[in-house]
């Protein structure tokens, strides 16, 4: 099944959202919160973003 997943960027957070199950996300905008979101992205197997 695919997963889409929504994206807020903003200057000091990114808030993730994935459709369908619901889960969301926040972290910072720096090189620590876009490891967690690629972590959080990579356990899906289809993606939509």
């Amino acid at each position: 099944m695919q997963q889409t997943i929504g994206i807020d960027i903003a200057k000091d957070t990114l808030d993730a959202y994935r459709l369908g199950d619901g889960h969301r996300l926040n972290v910072d905008n720096n090189r620590e919160g876009h490891r967690l979101l690629l972590k959080w992205i990579g356990k899906c197997q289809k993606i939509l973003i």
